[in-house]
This record gives structure tokens, sequence and C-alpha cells, in this order.
């Protein structure tokens, strides 16, 4: 696959001619005036793929004019306005968006679709409509799953805090990504797959793997090429490929120094970290309990005696017997009870609220200082993002969906379909 400098919005999906003519249709509606931008994406229960489809060739037409393109959450309230952002909302008017300095977003880079019942769908910007003629339904919806057919998804995994998911494919060198808003689309790189990420951020954006090649293990990048992780590799005595059928490792970066920079990773249950300090490259076991991705997606969050959960932002928990304290310079501490019978899987947030996600059997459930709701009841994993309230869970071989945490409700089907 010949991967430009960034991983376009389509990266391995072609919806067809219908699809250009919705782009076109939409272009004239959209003009960023920055070279990087964002966009913020509603994050509401899934509407119709009408919807999708059109927001999707909203994406592709801004993407057309500019440089680089980022997709962001309309759940992070906590970003401070930068001026590029472009927000898409599937209702209308669009549902309020406010940052973390009190700004709102402005109509001229609002974009709202709704179906107007006749198989049109519109498109509003600051007062300037256009009506996009739909194909039906399930034809959209073949649209939107037209990256990927037919390939199992396995170990699902959030690696990251940006709206995104991983998971292998059929191959050990099979790779599925999941961006936000956008179809699957599948990878398959130079050798069997141990660990992986995908970063976006407004200069960088590249899907980065840990893979074995020649008994050497790796780092491989599809997308931006220009980094120092590229120098990273070992040989080694274990094959990647017996690990393919056991689990998907989270890579995590470790860049905070530009002389001493590395990766972070999980084998057999075990963490190494795979690092380059000047003239030498190591491979050792990490030093730290707990491993998580850090709001910046060159830091990780990590935790030598595994006391202390992380939770999105600043914010921490920790067990005072059956009482969970937890803290963060943007709330007063709260305490939050947990029945002993009950297993702690991490700290979110519903809303402003920290929020304990914990499992007793099949049922799991989130808690508040004052109230408990179940999420889902389900036998098998269950996968937690660690920057917004989602759980994802596998319902099929070909497709996992993703849970609000405060309501249950389903944002995303994450599918391959098995046609």
């Amino acid at each position: 696959m010949t991967m430009s400098t960034n991983l376009s919005v389509l990266t391995g999906v072609d919806p067809g001619p219908e699809f250009r003519e919705m782009v076109d249709a939409v272009a004239a509606l959209v003009s960023p005036r920055s070279a990087r931008i964002a966009v913020l994406l509603d994050d509401l229960p899934r509407s119709s793929a009408r919807l999708d489809l059109v927001r999707l060739a909203v994406m592709v037409a801004l993407e057309q004019k500019a440089e680089s393109l980022q997709l962001l959450s309309f759940t992070d309230r906590r970003r401070s306005r930068l001026g590029t952002e472009w927000l898409i909302s599937r209702t209308h008017p669009a549902h309020e968006f406010t940052f973390s300095d009190g700004e709102e977003q402005p109509p001229e880079r609002t974009v709202t679709l709704a179906e107007t019942g006749d198989g049109h769908v519109a498109v509003d910007v600051n007062g300037t409509r256009v009506e996009v003629q739909m194909p039906t339904e399930e034809e959209c919806l073949g649209m939107l799953e037209s990256g990927v057919r037919g390939t199992k998804l396995r170990f699902p995994a959030f690696p990251s805090s940006a709206p995104l998911m991983i998971a292998r494919g059929d191959g050990p060198d099979e790779l599925i990504l999941w961006r936000y808003g956008l179809p699957t689309a599948k990878f398959r790189l130079p050798g069997p797959i141990l660990a992986a990420t995908y970063v976006s951020d407004s200069h960088f954006e590249s899907l980065i793997t840990l893979i074995e090649v020649d008994r050497e293990l790796l780092v491989h990048i599809e997308g931006v090429r220009d980094t120092d992780l590229r120098k990273l590799r070992i040989p080694i005595d274990f094959s990647v490929a017996d690990e393919t059928e056991h689990d998907l490792s989270p890579l995590y970066l470790d860049m905070d120094e530009p002389w001493r920079f590395g990766v972070y990773f999980r084998r057999a249950g075990t963490w190494w970290n795979l690092r380059s300090s000047p003239g030498h490259v190591y491979l050792e076991p990490s030093s730290s309990m707990v491993h998580q991705p850090e709001s910046f997606p060159f830091h990780t969050k990590l935790d030598g005696g595994g006391y202390v959960l992380f939770g999105p932002g600043a914010s921490y928990a920790a067990p005072r017997g059956h009482t969970w304290r937890v803290w963060s310079y943007r709330f007063e501490d709260v305490f939050i009870p947990v029945p002993p019978d009950e297993e702690v899987l991490g700290l979110m947030e519903i809303g402003d609220r920290p929020a304990l996600l914990t499992r007793a059997g099949a049922v799991v459930r989130a808690r508040t200082t004052d109230d408990v709701r179940t999420v889902v009841e389900l036998a098998g994993p269950v996968v937690r993002h660690y920057g917004f309230p989602w759980i994802a869970v596998q319902r099929s071989p070909w497709q996992v969906e993703v849970l609000d945490i405060a309501t249950g409700a389903i944002l995303h089907r994450v599918g391959t379909t098995s046609k």
C-alpha cells in the first residue's frame, strides 16, 4: 500500500462515483482558511447511514482544501479553541458546543446535517444550504463499509486518548484501524504485529506498529515518516507470530527528551520498554506497574507501584477500604463506595463528574458518588477508553460496538461486513 504524508480520510476506502458527487455538492460550502484544521464530530447515537455518509463527504471536502485534518470528539469539552475547528453536527440546529475557555463554535465553521424526508440530506453552513440526493439507506451503509469486507476483528483496543480503535485482522500481519466517524481501513504490514497505535494531532499523523522482520523487533510507520522512532530495532529470541493468537498490545510512546526516546508495549502479560539512548537501543522490562496513554500522544502515564488509577485529564483514584477517593485539580476530592464483590476497571467521567467503571460477573456498572448505573451485561471482555466515557464490546467476529457509559447507548458500530 502506497501511503501519502498523512493517512487520508479515505485511506483504504473507495465509496464510488456517487459519493464523489456528494463531495462536489458540499465542497462549495466549506472553505478552510488554515492549512491544518481539526474537525469536531458529534457523539450522539448513530442516526442513519445517510447522515453518516454525507458527514464523511463533508470531511473529504474539507481535507481536499487543507494540508492535514485532525478528527476530534464532541465529547471532549476540555479543549481550548484554536480557531481552526470545524464542527459537523448530525442535528439541525447544531447541538451547542462550548470550549473550556467559554468560547462558542462560530457559525461560519459549523456544518449541520438533516434528512428532509424526500430522499435528500440538507447541508447548512452559516445560512447557506445545499440538498444532496441520497441513495437508499442500505446503499449508503454499503458505501460506508466499502473499506474492509469479510475480515474478522480480533482483540480490539483503544490504544490512545484519541477517538480511534485498532484490532487485529485475520492474519498476523493485518491490522484494522477505525477512526472516529470514518469507515474501517485494513493494513498489511511487512511482518507480524506485536503492538500498535495511531497518532493524530495538528502536525503528526501516523499508524505506528511494532513488528518482527528478519528476527528483529522494529518500529514501522505508515504516514509521517520523519521521526526518530524508525531507529528503534533490536534482535529478539521469540516469535511475534506466536503472540498474535493471544493479544494485541497498545503501543505507548515515550518521547520526553529528544536524546532519549522509546515505546512501551505488553507481551505475555508483562510490560516492556524498547528505547534508544545515545548510541544504544535497549529492550528491558518496564519498571512501572501501570501504563496508560497521556492526552499528549508522545507521552505515557506511568505508576511504578500500581497504587492509583489514572482518569481523564489529571484525575486519580485510590482505594480506602470499600470506598475509593478520587481527586483532581479540577474538582474537590470525592468518595465513591464500591461493594467488595465488584472489580474496579477504571476511572472515567460522566459529564463533569468522576465515575468508576466496575464489574461483577457479567454486569458492568458506572458508579458515581450517589448513583449507580448498569452499562452492559456481557460475559466477554470489555475494553475501556482512557479519554472518553466509552467502552467497547464485541458482538460478533465482524462487529464491535462502542457504548456510552452514562446511558449504555450504542454510539458507534465498528464493523467489517461478513458478506
